[in-house]
């Protein structure tokens, strides 16, 4: 892993929010180096949406606070809204941001600083700061996005971002193909699990959670955050075609994007709640099928589902829509193609289920840890740093050289 380096991460999650990949990377990365994690950048709408954003309306200036030993959190006050539908909004929009970065950066006294970013904004932000390189982790298609934006607005900033990183990462492979002829310097690096914590569903006799030891058996679990990328047909069909099969959905419902009425009004679905992730693997270890049930669109043709070596990990048997993403997987997953596919390979998944099937997929699950994951970034951060370097080596000697 790189060592000894400051970096300057602006995320699309807040800090305190259920750990992705953004968390899980910079929680490893501060092992070793200095972090200063600017959460996602809302703007004075965003409560309307996400009532739980009202808290941003406190903070009047941004705030610093430390999360962990070698982790500092930025929490920038409200943003003007429309920036991913007016270009000259959000160049007013990150001028605010890097002025708020600037602050917290003298505060700490860094200097020298690696800047990640994971949202296509910030090639306004770029003449903001001067970082030793610039790392664009892309982990979404933010141009399919539903919402306040523009798609060709927001796809001019990806492509110009993805033009001037110094690298660029994605989590999918066809992410990387469509970036790669704008940078060269783009690498393909899939998401990963945390192998370790979500393995005890598999190793350990966790005892059931009360709400989930309620619900009969045999029971078809949904872990993670619940949005517009959920397919309900999918969840009616099941529910149509098993009478004893129960859906449980483990997670929170995104207001404005999926409505918790519509979902539990399918028969049998039980809806949980979120739940704190230290004790996810229990209700991991209580369920006899994982699901990953999204819509086939636009939207999830680049997605690499966080929760698939969750699942993994826990042993599942896994039953997913047939994303792009997931097909070097079929075989030890079950991939729908339609709606009209779960109820059949859910079948499948339960008749099939043996504990060597189990061990091969927590072995598969080590196999894609989020360790090695950054130990793999980290090297194209090396190689990245080195060539910033040298470049910035042959410039002072051009300088020289004319003088």
């Amino acid at each position: 892993m790189i060592r000894n380096h400051s970096i300057v991460c602006v995320s699309t999650l807040d800090w305190d929010a259920p750990w992705t990949s953004k968390q899980q990377i910079m929680h490893r990365l501060a092992q070793g180096n200095r972090i200063l994690y600017v959460e996602e950048p809302v703007t004075m709408l965003a409560p309307l949406k996400v009532p739980a954003r009202w808290r941003r309306w406190t903070a009047l200036v941004p705030r610093l606070r430390r999360a962990e030993k070698n982790l500092w959190v930025l929490t920038p006050p409200p943003l003007f809204p429309f920036g991913n539908m007016r270009p000259v909004i959000n160049r007013v929009n990150q001028a605010v941001l890097g002025s708020y970065i600037r602050w917290a950066l003298k505060r700490l006294g860094w200097r020298d600083y690696l800047l990640w970013t994971y949202l296509p904004t910030s090639i306004h932000l770029l003449s903001r700061l001067r970082p030793q390189a610039t790392v664009y982790h892309c982990v979404d298609e933010h141009s399919a996005f539903p919402g306040l934006i523009d798609p060709q607005t927001v796809r001019a900033y990806d492509d110009a971002l993805t033009r001037r990183a110094d690298l660029v990462i994605t989590t999918a492979s066809s992410l990387c193909e469509e970036r790669r002829p704008l940078n060269p310097r783009t690498f393909h690096v899939p998401n990963a699990a945390d192998v370790e914590h979500f393995e005890r569903a598999y190793r350990e006799p966790l005892p059931e959670p009360a709400d989930l030891a309620s619900i009969a058996r045999p029971r078809l679990g949904i872990v993670g955050v619940h949005n517009a990328r959920l397919d309900l047909e999918a969840l009616r069909a099941l529910s149509a075609a098993g009478t004893d099969w129960r859906l449980v959905l483990i997670g929170p419902y995104v207001r404005g994007e999926l409505s918790a009425q519509e979902v539990e009004a399918i028969p049998r679905v039980h809806s949980l709640g979120g739940k704190p992730r230290e004790e996810l693997p229990a209700y991991l270890r209580g369920l006899d099928v994982a699901l990953i049930p999204y819509q086939l669109n636009e939207l999830t043709r680049h997605m690499f589902p966080l929760k698939l070596f969750e699942y993994l990990a826990a042993g599942l048997p896994v039953v997913a829509a047939a994303l792009p993403t997931l097909e070097p997987y079929r075989g030890v997953i079950y991939l729908a193609e339609s709606p009209d596919d779960y109820p059949g390979l859910v079948n499948r998944a339960l008749e099939e289920d043996s504990p060597r099937k189990r061990q091969e997929r927590v072995e598969l699950a080590r196999e894609n840890s989020w360790d090695g994951r950054v130990e793999d970034i980290s090297r194209l951060v090396d190689e990245t740093l080195r060539a910033a370097r040298r470049s910035g080596s042959m410039i002072l000697e051009s300088r020289r050289g004319r003088r």
